[in-house]
């Protein structure tokens, strides 16, 4: 006879026993169907996107909360609360209340086998954003605040979408719970458009698309980031501690007829867990609704989490080149790719109106807020100040012009009414912007020296009229006065220029 040796079985260490939980659920999780649509949507709705942003990080990545996160978050719902109704929907909840394990602890396994999936389906989408940005990016690293609060929003929806389908199971408690968690988060997302991402619309991790140079010339500040991590953070918990108390998922032991499947001790973890959660997203509430516009950066602000230091401007060496003889353009490192065309679309202009008063000396970019609200309000690009005079530009309006022209032209727009008219316009009681259009003389000068280097007039009629007509006198002496050789018009410019801005000059009496 052979001898058979009985080994005794060694009890599975509890942690260990939960990760191949885990394991088992991760492998059998059906969002691995999701996975593959995803992938598709990804590449043609937020990768494409991206591709079309200048290559800087804060706005790239900007699309990993504003078009990314919004395409998980139905399936992330969905899927988790598919996984939450199982035991109910498939009769096990008697074969299954008989386990020494508690009924929390096996629950929290199987969200977990979900949330791995939609983890790393939002982890991968973000490495391959930020693999690209980095190809084509000159300044700054990955911002990795948005990717944590996207990574825990996206856990508080899965927590909150299993523990509504462990508690209403059905065949079309998944659909519903999606369809309804998707609707929520377009409401966050139009509050957050519509108040511009202060106060709660700050919780929002789906908001507005910030500006060109945000995160270039000042530090992005983490103060909502940190708010919506604090919120979410709350809701996940609260959601895993309201399953582990609820007698109608079986709660943390409630039904478990062992003393190893919960009891007492298990119910007091699920009831100060749950307790912790409501508190911190309370407290994350209460902090988004202390959320305002920061006036030097141009970004949302938490005061009582703020830091000074990202007030402070990041030191930085201009990138500059030759528009014309004496005048250079400079530009942030950031947007050396934009110095060319910034210097094509000035040189140009410069070189028509060299030697007159008012003339710039030089171009240099400057931070968005830095540039005043009333220029704002025209085309938003550069304003003439200082003495001698610079034109001072911003590189806001890059993403909203669907050509060069029209970067081109707003640049050589702002010199050339400065020059000739002067002010832009004002602010008038009521709040509302009154452009300063000039005279007809001053009108007629202007779009014929616009018309002379290939570009439009200026918008005489502000920037939000639908229909804009030039006054036909207007008309006829600017294009007179474009068809003067360059050397006459700059003459009678040099000539008349005093007269002309002091409003002495009739359409009539241009060459």
């Amino acid at each position: 006879m052979t001898a058979v040796t009985v080994r005794e079985a060694r009890p599975a260490r509890p942690r260990l026993l939960a990760v191949r939980i885990v394991w088992i659920e991760a492998r059998h999780s059906a969002f691995v169907w999701a996975i593959p649509l995803l992938a598709v949507l990804f590449i043609y709705d937020p990768l494409r996107t991206a591709s079309e942003y200048p290559a800087l990080w804060t706005l790239r990545a900007s699309v990993v909360l504003n078009k990314f996160w919004p395409v998980c978050v139905p399936f992330a719902a969905g899927f988790s609360a598919w996984a939450g109704s199982r035991e109910s929907r498939r009769d096990l909840d008697d074969l299954l209340g008989s386990t020494a394990r508690p009924a929390w602890t096996r629950q929290l396994c199987s969200l977990a086998g979900t949330l791995a999936w939609v983890l790393a389906t939002f982890a991968a989408g973000v490495v391959v954003l930020y693999v690209r940005t980095a190809q084509a990016a000159t300044w700054g690293g990955p911002p990795i605040w948005p990717v944590a609060a996207g990574a825990v929003a996206l856990t508080a929806i899965c927590a909150l979408a299993f523990t509504l389908g462990a508690l209403f199971p059905g065949r079309f408690t998944a659909p519903i719970v999606a369809v309804g968690i998707s609707m929520l988060v377009l409401v966050m997302f139009s509050r957050a458009v519509s108040q511009g991402g202060v106060s709660v619309a700050a919780l929002s991790p789906d908001g507005i698309v910030p500006a060109n140079d945000q995160g270039v010339f000042y530090p992005v500040a983490p103060d909502v980031s940190v708010v919506q991590v604090m919120f979410f953070a709350g809701c996940a918990l609260g959601a895993a501690g309201l399953l582990g108390l609820s007698p109608r998922t079986g709660g943390a032991g409630w039904r478990g007829p062992l003393e190893s499947a919960g009891g007492a001790r298990l119910r007091a973890a699920a009831a100060v867990i749950f307790a912790a959660g409501i508190a911190l997203a309370v407290a994350g509430f209460g902090l988004a609704a202390t959320a305002r516009a920061s006036s030097v950066t141009g970004g949302i602000e938490v005061p009582a989490l703020h830091d000074p230091a990202s007030d402070r401007l990041i030191r930085y060496t201009p990138v500059c080149a030759d528009a014309s003889a004496g005048f250079q353009v400079c530009v942030h490192p950031a947007f050396k790719g934009y110095l060319s065309q910034a210097v094509n679309s000035l040189g140009p202009v410069i070189a028509e109106l060299s030697g007159l008063p008012g003339v710039p000396v030089r171009a240099a970019q400057i931070p968005g807020p830095a540039l005043p609200s009333i220029v704002q309000q025209v085309n938003g690009n550069g304003v003439v100040s200082g003495s001698p005079p610079v034109f001072e530009f911003t590189m806001d309006a890059i993403t909203l012009m669907p050509d060069a022209a029209q970067f081109r032209d707003g640049f050589r727009q702002d010199i050339v009414h400065t020059v000739i008219v002067g002010s832009v316009g004002q602010m008038a009681a009521s709040g509302a912007f009154q452009p300063d259009t000039g005279t007809p003389a001053q009108q007629a000068i202007e779009d014929g020296l616009l018309k002379a280097i290939g570009s439009q007039q200026y918008p005489v009629c502000g920037p939000y009229a639908l229909r804009c007509t030039q006054q036909p006198q207007v008309t006829v002496a600017a294009a007179r006065f474009a068809a003067l050789p360059a050397a006459t018009r700059h003459a009678w410019l040099a000539a008349n220029l005093a007269a002309l801005k002091a409003g002495r000059i009739t359409p009539a009496r241009i060459p």
